[in-house]
């Protein structure tokens, strides 16, 4: 387990704060704010992935349907004691159970869709209670009402109460009318319960009666007449009836709930959870998160690194690493520069990972799991305890060797600070010497001098600093990693105006070594920056350049399944002519055999023959035609394959469209533009226009009319063919989407021409934006039957499986 120290120096709890401000319920919030980091690399692994479902989920269906939960854990004690619940009580309930099913119905239909993730599989277990919700929702019509039929008994009460105000109304409205000068107003209304007139104190005998009121000024009194006591009596009675029966259905209501308590509670625990993870889900969209890789070897990589607790207008994000070629970082620069940030970062970025929470980094970021985090940030101790801040911070040190080992990560802020600097410096790399040898994974802010020197001349140990622009006296915050930090306090001094000779004299103060240290330090920085200006140089030039080939290979896919199509096209007009005229034939033929029948009986065999030559003159028309179509067709569709004087190769095999020959061409073209090609022992002069590549070497053979009578056979190869090289899998990272979903088109028509039953989809993890576009894509494409997310194992949320 975490120490709490550490805990409370990272500003963990500030996070679990902002966490509990996406929960939407009391129980929701609670588990939040009791969110501690996991005892285990595989707790930390399922918590991640938890988070990372709910967060996949909710970019493609952002209505979550847990839009409120009814908080019913104390409801359900009471009703284990037999208490009998108010009616407010009760409705929670029924809140609480139309959660239940929805949510419910909502896991059926992602489970429809494929969308089956982990998170949501123990909602599978969610019980809607359908009896008792239904008999609650028949007698509960508010907080405080409950319905007529909820009873026989309680519908009869009521019929009997409505029409005995009814008759008392009748009565007292004949006094009204009748009497109308002794009242005060014509009108009835109710005094304790009971109905009455107002009459005029004057005219009180007038009206005989029980006197139930006055007004505050003893003008009026308010009169029950004598002719409407016993109704009256009646109604009080009735009321009585009805309180009871609305205990007794109260009372059975609590029981039914009394009975089903446990499973009640499991429910509760369940969309609590749910709660509890979509709220993590929230958290992320809010910080612009990602999902992490995850270790146990203490490797952290942290891309575009930004503390959440800053302002995300001010926010400077960094790089970080630790673990990778070495396990001791030492960075060093002035005050305020932002070392601390960067350290209560790397820190801060473990513990939100090692309790499921996504981080606000870039893609490619990675966590470590560690067994301890131990923090020595800040002087708290020596407030409380009146220490000096040198003892405060070495008490804590002698704290974290003793705990120190090789699943450990310790973080030192100003390590040897508060005493002489001399010994102050001794002292720190001592410390850091020894946790390294523990194997521990190690973050030290310094300012001393001395410990630059240890990391550069110690193995698995590495420097790092912030930034400074000299030019504007300002820290940048950037961490450079591998830079030691440069003491700019002479630069500094001069641009405010210290007078020269005051910082010519401190700087002969510096021995000679200090000053080669410094140059030195302060030449490795300068080549630093020239090295990342020249690499962030060379990967714009590489980002241009992949975008560039993209974009060629995009259009190179999209002219050649142009041509495929307008291929496929020429084909299947060429087919149905074939078709058209074979039916015409078979039209003659059946003609022909009809009218020699009826020249037979009817007519001489002169007529018969003279009607039979006339068909065979029609077949004779019919076959020309269809020949000159499939040429017209086959030179019209390939016009856009013209070749020029110089495609034209002596010996290769050419197809004139025009005359629907192959051969092999003998001459180039001639300044009549026509080229001499031999088919068999056949040499004839051929227009260069109608000229195309030869899809065959065979000679004098119409390829589309043989096409066409075998296109049941070639389709099957071309699809065998297709299918045994295509790759089932597509790549769409580092793409924009615009490029990505055009390529993801182009992808599925190939694996839909090839009878590839399933597509992976590579779009990585990332912030979910070409994800949720991808999948969008997916849902209105008529190809695609089905998709969902890969498994555990199969790629996780960074790929898509989709069935077509």
């Amino acid at each position: 387990m975490i120490e709490q120290h550490s805990l409370e120096v990272l500003e963990y709890k500030k996070i679990i704060e902002k966490l509990a401000e996406q929960a939407l319920s009391e129980p929701g919030k609670t588990l939040c704010l009791e969110l501690k980091p996991a005892n285990s690399f595989e707790q930390m692994r399922t918590e991640l992935k938890e988070t990372g479902d709910l967060v996949s989920y909710l970019i493609l269906e952002p209505e979550f349907p847990l839009s409120s939960l009814e908080e019913i854990r104390p409801l359900l004690r009471k009703t284990r004691s037999e208490a009998v619940l108010e009616l407010s009580e009760l409705n929670r309930f029924v809140r609480f159970l139309d959660t239940v099913l929805a949510v419910k119905k909502r896991f059926l239909e992602n489970k429809k869709n494929n969308h089956d993730y982990a998170v949501f599989q123990q909602i599978e277990y969610l019980n809607d209670l359908p009896n008792l919700a239904a008999r609650l929702k028949q007698c509960i019509a508010g907080d405080d009402e409950l319905y007529d039929r909820a009873t026989s008994e309680l519908f009869s009460i009521r019929r009997r109460i409505q029409s005995t105000q009814e008759n008392i109304k009748t009565q007292l409205n004949r006094i009204v009318n009748s009497k109308s000068s002794a009242l005060q107003d014509a009108i009835i209304t109710i005094r304790s319960g009971r109905y009455v007139v107002p009459v005029k104190s004057e005219n009180r005998s007038e009206i005989p009666g029980v006197v139930h009121d006055t007004s505050g000024s003893g003008a009026t009194v308010f009169i029950e007449p004598l002719t409407v006591v016993e109704l009256n009596n009646k109604i009080r009675e009735l009321e009585i009836a009805e309180r009871d029966e609305i205990y007794r259905i109260l009372q059975e209501l609590s029981g039914r709930i009394g009975q089903t308590a446990d499973v009640l509670q499991y429910n509760a625990e369940i969309l609590e959870h749910l709660d509890f993870v979509q709220a993590k889900a929230k958290l992320s969209f809010k910080m612009k998160a990602t999902e992490p890789e995850i270790n146990n070897q203490g490797r952290i990589i942290l891309n575009n690194a930004r503390h959440p607790l800053i302002d995300p207008e001010e926010v400077v994000s960094i790089y970080f690493e630790l673990g990778t070629d070495f396990k001791t970082l030492v960075i060093t620069g002035p005050n305020t520069g932002g070392k601390t940030v960067s350290l209560k970062t790397c820190g801060l970025f473990v513990l939100m990972a090692m309790s499921g929470l996504q981080i606000p980094a870039g893609d490619n970021s990675e966590i470590s799991y560690f067994e301890q985090v131990l923090a020595d940030i800040g002087d708290e101790q020596s407030i409380e305890q009146n220490l000096s801040t040198f003892s405060s911070h070495l008490k804590q040190i002698i704290h974290i060797i003793e705990k120190a080992g090789p699943s450990t990560l310790v973080l030192t802020d100003e390590l040897g600070a508060g005493t002489d600097p001399s010994e102050g410096a001794a002292l720190a790399i001592s410390i850091l010497d020894y946790l390294r040898q523990s194997g521990s994974h190690t973050v030290a802010t310094t300012h001393y001098r001395e410990l630059k020197g240890y990391a550069l001349n110690t193995e698995s140990v590495n420097n790092a600093c912030c930034e400074f622009d000299e030019e504007n006296l300002q820290p940048t915050y950037k961490l450079l990693i591998g830079v030691p930090g440069v003491s700019n306090a002479f630069k500094i001094s001069k641009r405010l105006g210290l007078k020269d000779e005051i910082i010519s004299k401190a700087e002969q103060l510096l021995s000679d070594e200090n000053i080669r240290f410094e140059e030195l330090v302060a030449a490795i920085e300068k080549s630093h920056h020239k090295a990342q200006a020249m690499q962030d140089e060379i990967q714009s030039l590489k980002r241009e350049s992949d975008k560039q080939k993209l974009a060629l290979e995009a259009e190179q896919e999209r002219i050649n399944a142009t041509k495929e199509q307008e291929v496929a096209a020429a084909k299947q007009e060429a087919l149905t002519i074939v078709q058209t005229a074979r039916q015409e034939v078979e039209q003659l033929l059946e003609q022909l055999r009809t009218e020699i029948h009826e020249a037979q009986s009817s007519v001489s065999k002169q007529a018969a023959q003279k009607s039979a030559k006339e068909i065979e003159r029609k077949l004779s028309e019919t076959g020309k035609e269809l020949s000159a179509q499939i040429r017209i067709e086959q030179y019209s569709k390939h016009i856009d394959q013209e070749l020029t004087a110089a495609d034209i190769e002596i010996g290769e095999y050419y197809h004139s469209v025009l005359l629907d020959l192959t051969g092999q061409a003998m001459t180039k073209p001639d300044n009549k533009e026509q080229v001499s090609l031999k088919s068999g022992s056949m040499t004839i002069n051929v227009p260069l226009a109608s000229l195309r590549i030869a899809e065959q070497k065979d000679t004098a053979i119409n390829q589309y009319s043989q096409q066409a009578m075998t296109e049941r056979h070639s389709t099957k190869k071309i699809i065998s063919d297709r299918k045994s090289m295509f790759q089932s899998e597509i790549k769409l990272l580092g793409l924009t989407v615009d490029e990505a979903l055009f390529k993801l088109d182009d992808f599925i028509d190939d694996a839909v021409l090839a009878n590839i039953p399933f597509i992976r989809i590579v779009h990585g993890k990332g912030t979910g934006a070409l994800r949720q576009a991808v999948h969008n894509t997916l849902k209105r494409d008529k190809r695609v039957s089905s998709f969902r997310l890969a498994g555990h194992g199969e790629g996780d949320s960074g790929v898509t499986i989709a069935e077509l």
